[in-house]
């Protein structure tokens, strides 16, 4: 594929970029704290919810952390159905089997219960029930599910597992379709959960690398939406906060995993992240990170980790002031440095995370045969990112060769 020319697809990305801003913020309704998925099954009953459709995995099934949310619906007599067949990248499939379990079981209302998987999948769900004519693989893309608003669209609650998705804060989610060896993006804002439970109880047993992983993920979140042409005054104050909490937390958790204070502030940094990105949407990094691991069936944040630092430093000097105030924020700067030293500070910062969690700065895994189609999901996918600066088919191909090391 030879991209759109630049300066076409520059007027193409500022115009979506600032449409964000006719679009009214999404709000969620948010319990947090130690215990507070106990209180979940008398919000839903209170809400009006008559049987949920649950949405987890089997992992976490087998590890009980589901077990206060069924016993509190047990305990007020309300019926769920449960799909415990999310895999660690969701499938069209596992969209489709929860969704015909959904209607099977007459559900009005779905949980996503776990990382972002559960929670992409449990949100394009809930897509499905509002367009029941279309199925997974074509939903998508943008506005596919749009206003106004059917009466029969079901509330979502989003319950997340890990600290570093977001997913509990986004109208949008990530779905793998195996066949292609891809990942697609389903972007709605009637896909934004309704309900929000941050419960750090249920990170605590998160192993350390994955606590790493689901970090640099929000990190990603944070940073790319405040570099990019989309920001607002509002979505820096959540991202500079993210980022500040995860510098300060992350050491704590991945040697303490039972620091509940800790991992609270992870979720919350999570959150904040979310929140940003949802607004602000992302850059590059995630194009990268989606066509990477959907082909090579890789761990997201992982791919994350290695992808930041080089897609960074290939934006120069369109993101030094803003990358030079993240480095003020995390103090690794002093105030006699220039923007661009104290944005190779921060950098170098994200590559010192890698390092000390055992992240790899490169991908081996890639395969140079593959990087056409790699190169034309990314141009694609990029289109309405407001990214601070345009990559063409060589741009991609050297990062590429760069992460292939």
């Amino acid at each position: 594929m030879v991209p759109l020319r630049k300066p076409l697809l520059r007027t193409l990305k500022t115009a979506l970029a600032y449409s964000m801003y006719l679009i009214p913020p999404q709000e969620s309704e948010v319990m947090q704290g130690a215990g507070s998925i106990r209180k979940l099954p008398a919000l839903m009953k209170a809400r009006g919810v008559r049987k949920p459709l649950i949405v987890t995995d089997s992992i976490l099934m087998e590890l009980g952390l589901l077990k206060g949310l069924i016993t509190g619906l047990d305990a007020i007599g309300m019926p769920f159905a449960l799909f415990d067949g999310v895999q660690p990248n969701p499938t069209i499939d596992n969209v489709e089997d929860a969704y015909a379990l959904y209607l099977k079981n007459g559900c009005d209302a779905v949980v996503g219960f776990g990382g972002g998987s559960s929670m992409d999948c449990a949100k394009v769900v809930a897509g499905r029930v509002v367009r029941p004519h279309l199925r997974a693989d074509k939903l998508g893309g943008y506005m596919k599910v749009m206003l106004p608003i059917p009466k029969r669209l079901p509330r979502i609650f989003a319950v997340p597992t890990t600290a570093g998705t977001g997913a509990e804060t986004t109208s949008a989610a990530v779905i793998t379709d195996p066949a292609k060896h891809t990942k697609y993006t389903v972007n709605d804002f009637m896909i934004h959960p309704h309900f929000i439970v941050l419960d750090p109880e249920l990170t605590l047993g998160l192993p350390p690398f994955f606590t790493a992983i689901t970090a640099i993920d929000a990190l990603s979140h944070s940073i790319e939406g405040y570099i990019g042409a989309a920001h607002c005054r509002v979505c820096d104050i959540y991202s500079e906060a993210a980022v500040r909490i995860i510098f300060e937390n992350l050491d704590k958790v991945y040697r303490d995993g039972r620091d509940l204070a800790s991992r609270g502030q992870m979720l919350l940094a999570s959150y904040y992240a979310g929140i940003a990105l949802n607004r602000s949407l992302t850059g590059y990094v995630h194009p990268f990170a989606h066509k990477i691991g959907g082909m090579y069936n890789l761990p997201h944040g992982r791919v994350i980790g290695a992808v930041m630092p080089p897609v960074f430093e290939y934006y120069g000097d369109t993101v030094h002031k803003r990358l030079g105030r993240l480095a003020d924020v995390i103090n690794v700067s002093t105030p006699d440095m220039s923007d661009s030293r104290k944005a190779a500070a921060f950098i170098e910062a994200l590559r010192g995370i890698n390092r000390t969690y055992g992240i790899e700065a490169t991908i081996p895994e890639l395969k140079e045969s593959d990087f056409r189609e790699i190169a034309d999901s990314i141009h694609w996918e990029c289109i309405p990112y407001p990214v601070p600066r345009i990559m063409d088919d060589e741009d991609v191909f050297r990062l590429l060769r760069t992460l292939k090391g």
